[in-house]
């Protein structure tokens, strides 16, 4: 078998939620066949939700937490 990097980004902005659940326990079950995981929830995500006030001609600098999520989908 391959190891493979697998990031799971569970999008559910409910602290408990099925997707949560379903995150976790695929997690569960990817590092116990050997492979190497990073998961995020967005319940931990903290960042400005509103794009909108910079708009695309003068962006907003990346967040750190976003920044993070960025990394973790590069790594895998």
């Amino acid at each position: 078998m391959q190891r493979r990097r697998i990031h799971i980004l569970n999008g559910h902005p409910a602290e408990t939620s099925l997707s949560k659940l379903f995150a976790e326990r695929y997690g569960t079950a990817a590092t116990k066949a050997g492979h190497d995981l990073r998961i995020t929830h967005l319940q931990d995500l903290h960042f400005d939700l509103d794009f909108g006030r910079s708009g695309y001609t003068d962006p907003k600098p990346m967040e750190p937490d976003l920044r993070t999520v960025q990394d973790g989908l590069r790594w895998a």
